[in-house]
């Protein structure tokens, strides 16, 4: 297996710079809003490049990355995990070179300040789903101000002209120096800014679905837009779920969508459903495992009551298909098709008998290959359905067993007249019992009694199909 690391060693090199020094100010944001994002071994990461520089005009000594792991006490997959965290929230650049491929440049960045963190709807909302809703309004209140009223005082700020006055002449001097270029502002690491470039989200889907509303497609602003698209790629909500979570976030009298309200809705949206989901595979786990336990001893009562593996297969498939699904699984592997009289014939058989399902799949079983007869006749069906009707038939082992006493004492018939025949052979055995089987087992017009050799070879048939049909429905 590749892992993203592998190809990172011990020994290869980091060069580190900041680019701007950080503040007091920009720790606490650090530690307060970014370490619930980050977790602790990337903040140990970022606090540790930060000890390391020196000086925020140049770059520092190469050192290798063993000395990292040593001091934070780390092995190569977590220094990754904690160095990629820092890349994706915009605090760290890295630079690998194209000449040595062991070395790299590590570019510390500053967080954002707490007005740019929270006025950035995907981190907010990052934030928001990380914490929670009640640690979440905890940690912005550390960053809240309360802003005086101006309104309530008078301006007499003095301007720079009537502070400071120059020389133009020195002024004019000063163009024609050389001024190297001075470290770069503060940077705005904003997640929204790459979505927009990034996101294929079908904002006129969206719109045209909106329009039937009664929102005013003018409160659809850039920064609704923003809160928009950072639901869609941290929950994966398509268009139609977010017009609808939108509609419900919409204040009817002002027709003005309030994105705090859609983004708690979704939130609680995911989470309940995430929540359904669990329970769900709870469920659905539960009932395989119990219809598994089911099957289980279903098989072990059939192997008790002396059922082989063969005979527990043509049991169960009689219970898995319905009667015309059955009839037409046999006349297929037996090279014929099912006509309207045949599913006459199953209606009635359903319809009228007492029998359940299963048990005249075993019926037609019986017919068709027992007695090999070419079409569910319904005289026949009828005779056999009656007499099991009779007998208490309801189960489909039960009809299994009365199929193996008619093929048995279909041999004891065929042996007795064979008997008749040649009387010599067998003067010293007892008379020959009195023929038990029912009319309906004794009818020579309904096809000839299949041998065992064809029987077989037809229930293989039978739970080849069974089989392809488990494997269709999975």
């Amino acid at each position: 297996m590749n892992y993203p690391w592998q190809y990172v060693s011990p020994k290869d090199h980091y060069t580190l710079k900041q680019s701007i020094p950080l503040s007091d100010q920009d720790v606490q944001v650090l530690t307060a809003i970014y370490q619930p994002l980050i977790g602790n071994a990337a903040y140990a990461l970022y606090m540790q490049l930060k000890a390391a520089i020196h000086s925020a005009n140049s770059w520092t000594e190469p050192k290798p990355l063993s000395t990292l792991l040593a001091v934070l006490d780390m092995g190569i997959p977590e220094l990754y995990q904690a160095r990629i965290r820092l890349e994706g929230l915009g605090l760290l650049n890295v630079y690998k070179s194209n000449k040595e491929t062991d070395h790299y440049l590590f570019e510390l960045k500053p967080p954002l300040s707490a007005v740019q963190f929270f006025n950035d709807h995907m981190m907010r909302l990052i934030l928001f789903e990380k914490v929670g809703e009640r640690l979440f309004n905890e940690i912005r209140s550390q960053f809240e101000i309360d802003e005086p009223n101006k309104q309530d005082y008078t301006e007499i700020t003095k301007s720079f002209l009537d502070v400071y006055h120059f020389n133009i002449q020195k002024h004019n001097q000063l163009n024609t120096i050389p001024i190297k270029p001075i470290l770069n502002e503060k940077p705005d690491f904003s997640p929204g800014s790459q979505l927009n470039e990034q996101s294929e989200f079908d904002w006129k889907f969206f719109m045209d679905g909106l329009n039937r509303q009664f929102i005013d497609k003018r409160s659809i602003n850039q920064e609704v837009r923003a809160v928009i698209l950072s639901l869609h790629e941290i929950y994966g909500l398509n268009e139609l779920d977010l017009q609808k979570y939108v509609l419900q976030a919409t204040n009817i009298e002002t027709s003005k969508v309030d994105q705090d309200k859609l983004a708690q809705i979704v939130q609680q949206a995911f989470h309940r459903q995430q929540a359904n989901r669990v329970q769900l595979n709870d469920y659905v786990g539960e009932t395989i495992q119990s219809e598994q336990t089911q099957s289980s001893n279903r098989r072990y009562r059939l192997t008790q009551e002396g059922f082989n593996d063969h005979e527990i297969e043509v049991i169960l498939h009689a219970e898995e298909v319905k009667p015309g699904e059955y009839l037409s699984s046999i006349k297929s592997q037996k090279g014929g098709f099912v006509s309207s009289n045949e599913m006459w014939v199953i209606k009635e058989l359903v319809e009228q008998s007492s029998l359940p399902s299963a048990v005249v799949n075993i019926l037609i079983n019986y017919i068709l290959i027992g007695k090999n007869a070419p079409v569910l006749e319904k005289n026949l069906a009828l005779k056999v359905a009656n007499d099991w009707a009779q007998n208490q038939i309801a189960s489909p082992e039960a009809a299994l067993k009365k199929v193996k006493t008619l093929y048995a004492e279909s041999r004891n018939n065929t042996q007795r007249k064979t008997q008749k025949k040649h009387p010599s052979r067998y003067k010293n055995q007892s008379n020959a019992k009195k023929e038990t089987l029912p009319e309906w087992a004794t009818e020579e017009n309904k096809g000839e009694e299949i041998d065992l050799e064809k029987q077989a070879e037809f229930r293989k048939r039978l739970e080849r199909i069974r089989n392809r049909n488990k494997g269709g429905e999975q």
